[in-house]
């Protein structure tokens, strides 16, 4: 079995501020009504299967399936319908205790966008460690209110803030916060890109 060298995998307390990925172009400052996405990736290794597993088994009990057409409550934990394979080795469990919106609480709450679409991903690279990816998908509503946060979490780039979205998403928010209260990992950072969606064309 592959080994992790040692220190590779240590958990980043706090981990590296990642830098928005610049444009060619001036930096974007967002406004409402305006797509805009986050991808971010880091390098995960399994520390302890056994806690891995437990949290997947955990995250079963706790979670409600609606099935999407009746409104009914899937009322068998074991069914397919209801989550993931626990049978599943502990990296692709991954997948399944990523949650992407993860330390965006607060500005969804308040109201500075609304989330379109998320996704995640594992690739394996070893039987314990691979590459997590995840990508949320969000429409503003509340620009000033992001700046706003983002401002109070790092007063210093004020002026960064009021003129970069990405700048401002970065400072407001967490990206990493999803893989933090996942037990029994390692991980480190890779990438945070933070991007405008340009509207499709009718």
């Amino acid at each position: 079995m592959d080994t992790v060298e040692p220190g590779l995998f240590d958990l980043p307390e706090p981990a590296p501020e990642p830098t928005p990925q610049p444009s060619p172009a001036r930096p974007r400052p967002g406004r409402n009504r305006e797509t805009w996405s986050c991808t971010v990736s880091a390098e995960v290794a399994i520390v302890d299967a056994a806690a891995v597993t437990a949290a997947l088994a955990q995250y079963r009990e706790d979670t409600v399936v609606v099935d999407a057409f009746s409104g009914a409550v899937i009322e068998d934990p074991a069914s397919e319908e209801a989550g993931p394979d626990p049978t599943l080795p502990p990296l692709p469990q991954l997948n399944w205790l990523i949650w992407p919106t993860g330390g965006l609480e607060e500005l969804l709450e308040e109201g500075a966008f609304r989330v379109f679409d998320v996704e995640s991903a594992v690739t394996s690279e070893a039987a314990d460690r691979g590459t997590a990816t995840w990508t949320v998908t969000v429409k503003l509503t509340d620009v000033q209110l992001l700046r706003r946060v983002a401002t109070r979490a790092q007063p210093a780039d004020a002026v960064l803030i009021a003129s970069s979205l990405a700048v401002a998403w970065l400072r407001a928010a967490d990206s990493f916060a999803p893989l933090r209260s996942i037990p029994g990992i390692s991980w480190r950072p890779v990438s945070v890109d933070i991007a405008h969606v340009p509207a499709r064309k009718r």
